[in-house]
């Protein structure tokens, strides 16, 4: 796994978390990269934050590479709970996965805000950010100090 890769893997790693939800599977995870076809509720996005190296070596190469990474949750009401409660339910799995063996070296950093989409007030978006550092050569995640 390395910077290059990350952001992918956490994209097939979500939609296999989520995939496996009876009450999100119908989820669908996108990159920033993937677009706006195909768009519809629940929804999550993550967008590349930074990538850029942190420390050179006396070799002159980049070996270890800052990350960051945002969540954009999108959910709109569902039969049982509001756009709102989706948002946070989504926020809650995400946060709970991220703590688990692969990715708990990744910070999260701030608090996870709600705001209503400005195109439809019946969507709901959550944000959440995560920052860490990744060894190229040995593809393991650091906390970022």
């Amino acid at each position: 796994m390395n910077d290059e890769t990350l952001l992918y893997q956490l994209k097939e790693d979500l939609q296999g978390l989520f995939s496996e939800d009876e009450d999100y599977s119908d989820l669908i995870v996108k990159t920033s990269y993937d677009g706006d076809s195909n768009i519809s509720y629940p929804l999550v996005i993550i967008r590349e934050l930074d990538n850029y190296d942190n420390n050179q070596f006396y070799d002159g190469e980049e070996h270890i590479v800052d990350v960051g990474y945002q969540f954009n949750i999108l959910a709109d009401q569902s039969a049982t709970l509001s756009a709102e409660d989706n948002v946070r339910n989504i926020i809650m799995k995400i946060r709970n996965f991220m703590r688990g063996e692969r990715y708990h070296a990744l910070e999260r950093v701030g608090s996870s805000p709600i705001v209503a989409s400005r195109s439809d007030r019946n969507i709901m978006i959550g944000f959440m950010r995560y920052q860490g550092c990744i060894d190229i050569d040995t593809n393991t995640i650091y906390r970022r100090r």
